[in-house]
């Protein structure tokens, strides 16, 4: 104890002057924002491969994503569950929509892209756009 009735002051535990510690902290910000930012700039600069094809295996047959033909096809009624595989994702149950005026086992749609169509292996190959429209509603 002290003289003065006072306790003793504790030692410093940083005894750095401001400006090293000052250093310090923005050499652990930097680090940190690296560390944050580091995966968005490493996957945004790698293009998908174009091997990578989302598939969906629904009712015993597989069906491979393609971009959603114009005019665009309109889902209709939910009418099972399917696996949906591909590009590295793990597995997924997912519900399979009607697609309006095509038979479901030619193509389906999924909620949660409605970017694609998911047409029967085999069927439709082709062509895109317009002329896969028509593919998909002839048969």
């Amino acid at each position: 104890m002290s003289s003065n009735g006072r306790p003793p002051a504790r030692p410093r535990l940083l005894p750095a002057s401001r400006p090293l510690r000052l250093l310090i902290g923005a050499i652990v910000a930097v680090v940190v924002i690296g560390a944050l930012v580091a995966p968005v700039v490493i996957d945004s600069g790698t293009s998908p491969s174009t091997s990578c094809a989302r598939t969906l295996r629904f009712r015993e047959h597989l069906y491979v994503a393609r971009a959603m033909p114009t005019p665009r096809l309109v889902e209709s009624l939910a009418i099972g569950v399917g696996v949906l595989t591909g590009c590295g994702g793990t597995p997924l149950n997912i519900n399979a929509r009607s697609l309006t005026g095509v038979d479901p086992s030619i193509a389906i749609g999924i909620p949660s892209d409605a970017s694609s169509v998911y047409i029967r292996k085999g069927v439709c190959t082709a062509p895109a756009g317009h002329a896969l429209w028509v593919c998909l509603r002839s048969r």
